[in-house]
């Protein structure tokens, strides 16, 4: 007969799932990173990158330690170990020269930035509160005020932006086209099939527009209720679609439960422009 061992662990009660539970074994472990690797070179491979086998493993084993080294553990309904290893290995592979991160929360994101990026590159930080922010990089500079009230000062030209502001995703969109920022990550990216699982949906969001355009439904007017708050929209003003020619790729992040046992916090995408 099997015999199970199981000792009793006390641990903060607010820290996310991935900092209490995990797997010890390491043939495990490296099986998990196998598969996880196969599944970032694949999704990454939308965007046309090119990366190996070793390199993605190389990338998800420094984000290990960088996860576990967080001084934020209480994520709350930010990014979780899911959605930041996306970030973290693609923010590898671009090496951007800047990157705009609107919307700090705790800075938990700020903190995979910060870890992923190289030395000189240059974080834009906006928030237009820092009333709940514990951690801040050295490589911050700090605006307590929305993007368009204090527009960045790029060091280069690979620029990369991180939005999870829960502002209108075409505004966010209209701005990078504007201001030539190709790389983009947009975090609560909702379908409308989903929407009503935020209380404050940045909408319109990436993944609305193309079902606007798609005709996924037909409908003027959208509402819902969340948290039995009720929201609506109407459609009737969303039908310039020119805008989405400019896109290059856009793909939400692969669901990764399977492989890491964690849920995915939120809803997030990739999207480079043309």
């Amino acid at each position: 007969m099997n015999k199970i061992k199981v000792s009793i662990i006390t641990k903060n009660s607010n820290e996310d799932i991935s900092y209490n539970s995990y797997l010890l074994n390491r043939k495990l472990i490296d099986l998990r990173n196998k598969k996880l690797s196969k599944v970032l070179i694949e999704y990454i491979s939308k965007f046309n990158f090119q990366i190996s086998e070793t390199e993605i493993k190389k990338f998800i084993s420094e984000f290990e330690v960088v996860y576990y080294k967080s001084p934020i553990r209480d994520l709350g309904s930010g990014f979780g170990y899911n959605e930041s290893l996306f970030l973290f290995c693609i923010l590898k592979i671009i090496q951007p020269t800047d990157v705009i991160e609107s919307g700090l929360m705790k800075g938990f994101t700020s903190y995979i930035i910060d870890k992923a990026t190289n030395k000189n590159c240059k974080i834009h930080c906006y928030d237009i509160s820092f009333e709940n922010l514990i951690y801040k990089t050295k490589k911050g500079n700090y605006h307590n005020c929305d993007i368009s009230d204090s527009p960045p000062k790029f060091i280069g030209k690979k620029v990369f932006a991180f939005w999870d502001d829960h502002v209108s995703q075409l505004d966010r969109l209209n701005y990078s086209i504007k201001n030539k920022v190709k790389f983009n990550m947009f975090d609560d990216d909702l379908s409308f099939l989903n929407l009503h699982s935020d209380g404050w949906p940045p909408i319109p969001t990436i993944n609305m527009l193309f079902e606007i355009k798609e005709k996924f439904f037909d409908e003027s007017n959208i509402s819902w209720l969340s948290r039995n708050r009720s929201g609506e929209i109407i459609l009737d003003n969303l039908k310039n679609f020119d805008i989405l020619k400019k896109i290059k790729h856009h793909s939400i992040f692969t669901d990764v439960f399977q492989i890491t046992g964690y849920k995915n916090h939120s809803q997030c995408s990739f999207l480079v422009l043309k």
